[in-house]
């Protein structure tokens, strides 16, 4: 693999993070497997046993990610009761097919309905929806359950719980490590930005690695349990003024308003090397927990590029140090119940349609495909159980379909190679696995090529083989795509610029707060990049949320209005606004009549987006304002003009 190869690579997956998920995953599920080979060859029992328990493993290992021990320990009670539960529903499934069906229906909707919950709750709804799946994924899974009985899918469950209990302990989050690759990656992109001309798809697109791998790397940090948490400031620092300086969303140079910041910041850093065991010469200064910027950067003028290489420089200083400190992963905190709110939740829409589509795909499936009728309830889950709004459902089932339809053509073909050979069948499903776990979030049309693909690949071992099931795999498939998508469009539809608007809201009030908290008489720069970093978050979500619009706007939208090009001005604001968290306070002091400008014009943005009729069209700034809030208040008024007016 050559260098320009392996560097994409690393700006694909900023820090390894999810190569390591990846890793622990196919271990967890390599250790299911044998397990349960060897349990299913001592009790005589068949191998779809093995197949539940390995599936499972992938499943759970995604749940209990970075979760509490506490959390991690009740998976040996939730999942295995639900596994027995599972398994009387395949065998009930076997002899009353209807029945089982509506049984199996209304088990994974209100499965799905626990998730508007918070809490333990709201885990015990996501374990819950593991071995459920599960049982569909074995070829024929109700004769499995008739041969085997329902306690041996418990069995199951509880082997795969194990394995990935054990290979969590064995291969143990790190988090500082990942946080300091991550920023290893920044400077990489950063240092390939300075070599394209701006404005180029090329720049563009390293331009969203950079930021990527910036916020992976804070993202690291704030998993990490470190005490004092200080520790981790000057890295969090440091890579957000290079990036803000790789952008070139900030004025060069940047002083430091006083001589007594540099000098806490090199007692920190020289206290932050010894416990990492560095130090010396050559380590660069970083500035103190609550520092402006850095002080290389800030020791005199020189041209952009200088200050940049300093700042990288003083990245990978810090890097270098928080790679030494040794701290687990703190457990991921569990969102909030939502808000209640007028009419029907948004979950309880979701919910709803979920068992809609299932019903409907139980149905077609029976009808049109009597032997492979999971594959369309499986389709009809997958595009609807995670789906946010109707335009995701829509934008789920393209990327399956595309991705199905690839990999029947070469699962199938695969299939053929390794035909007669266990083996290497197991190794390709297993390869197959890996890449699909690993680049999952960069693209579900990959894990949709990656599950059809081991799919044909195991479907080979049971026997099942032959021409007809390339368009049978796709065909299915697409049929319980279009039955996700007819339940999200009437049944309790939830609209894709509805969920938009509420997540552009929620980035819009952080942004307010970073304004306010930048005007204050001694602005706090540890709050400030706090906001800022809050503020990617959000943005980074309505970015999730919008990537269905966005997709529509490619396919039909093109040359007119749409709601996808007013969530791209959000990030351009987002993007501008970064830099008042690396602005020292005396330049903030001097600008606090813009910054009041930029507030004022930030609440007529969010008046008009919700719908108020009073909302007035942004004022220009003055001539004479700072550089980056005058973009911002550009970005302000563009946003204003691309928001539809209120009826």
């Amino acid at each position: 693999m050559g260098q320009p190869v392996r560097d994409r690579l690393r700006l694909l997956d900023p820090g390894r993070v999810r190569l390591r998920v990846a890793v622990r995953t196919i271990l967890a599920a390599l250790a299911a497997l044998l397990a349960a080979a060897a349990m299913c060859a001592a009790a005589d029992l068949p191998g779809g046993i093995v197949v539940i328990a390995t599936v499972v493993a992938v499943m759970v290992s995604r749940t209990l990610h970075e979760t509490s021990l506490g959390h991690r320990l009740s998976a040996l009670l939730y999942v295995p009761a639900i596994g027995l539960a599972a398994g009387y529903a395949g065998r009930f499934m076997l002899h009353h097919a209807w029945w089982g069906a509506a049984m199996y229906v209304a088990a994974v909707g209100a499965s799905r309905y626990l998730l508007r919950f918070g809490g333990n709750v709201r885990r015990l709804g996501r374990l819950a929806l593991t071995p459920l799946i599960a049982v569909l994924v074995v070829p024929i899974p109700p004769s499995a359950a008739q041969a085997a009985g329902p306690v041996w899918s418990a069995v199951a469950g509880a082997t795969a719980v194990c394995c990935v209990l054990l290979s969590q302990a064995a291969l143990p989050t790190r988090p500082t490590r990942e946080a300091a690759a991550a920023a290893r990656d920044l400077v990489l992109a950063a240092r390939r930005l300075r070599t394209l001309a701006p404005g180029t798809p090329r720049h563009a697109r390293v331009t969203r690695a950079l930021h990527r791998a910036a916020l992976t790397s804070e993202d690291r940090l704030s998993a990490a349990s470190l005490s004092p948490a200080a520790l981790s400031a000057p890295l969090s620092a440091a890579v957000l003024h290079a990036e803000v300086l790789a952008a070139g969303d900030a004025p060069l140079p940047l002083p430091l308003p006083a001589a007594r910041g540099a000098a806490s910041g090199t007692r920190e850093v020289s206290a932050l090397s010894a416990a990492a065991g560095g130090g010396g010469p050559g380590v660069a200064v970083l500035p103190a927990a609550g520092g402006a910027v850095p002080s290389a950067v800030a020791a005199g003028g020189g041209a952009p590029s200088d200050a940049l290489g300093r700042a990288l420089a003083e990245v990978e200083a810090a890097a270098a140090a928080v790679r030494g400190i040794h701290a687990r992963a703190r457990p991921a905190a569990e969102p909030p119940r939502p808000p209640a709110r007028k009419g029907l939740q948004p979950h309880t829409r979701l919910s709803a349609q979920l068992t809609v589509a299932m019903a409907l795909a139980f149905a077609v499936g029976h009808l049109l495909f009597p032997q492979h009728w999971t594959w369309t309830v499986i389709t009809a889950f997958v595009v609807c159980a995670a789906a946010r709004a109707r335009g995701d459902v829509v934008h789920r089932s393209g990327l399956r379909v595309a991705g199905a339809f690839i990999g029947a053509v070469t699962g199938t073909l695969a299939a053929h190679v390794v035909a007669g050979v266990p083996a290497a069948a197991v190794a390709v499903i297993f390869c197959y696995l890996f890449v699909g776990v690993w680049l999952r979030d960069v693209s579900y049309a990959v894990w949709a090529f990656c599950v059809t693909s081991l799919l044909a690949v195991l479907y080979s071992l049971n026997g099942e083989q032959g021409t007809a099931l390339l368009l049978q795999r796709p065909e299915g498939i697409l049929a319980g795509s279009a039955c996700g998508i007819l339940a999200a469009y009437f049944v309790l539809p939830l609209r894709t610029e509805t969920v938009m608007r509420g997540r552009a809201a929620r980035a819009l009030q952080i942004l307010q707060d970073l304004l306010t908290a930048a005007r204050e008489p001694h602005p706090e720069p540890v709050v400030l990049r706090e906001l800022a970093r809050a503020l990617d978050r959000a943005a980074r979500d309505l970015g999730d949320a919008a990537a269905s619009a966005r997709a529509h706007r490619t396919l039909f939208g093109r040359g007119t209005p749409h709601a996808a090009d007013w969530a791209d001005t959000v990030a351009v604001c987002v993007g501008e606004a970064r830099a008042l968290a690396v602005a020292p306070p005396a330049d903030l002091a001097a600008a606090r009549p813009q910054l009041v400008l930029a507030a004022r014009n930030l609440g007529q943005v969010r008046r008009r987006l919700g719908h108020r009729p009073d909302a007035e069209p942004p004022q220009p700034p003055a001539a004479a304002s700072p550089p980056h809030l005058h973009r911002l208040n550009a970005a302000l008024a563009d946003l204003y003009r691309r928001l539809p007016a209120a009826a």
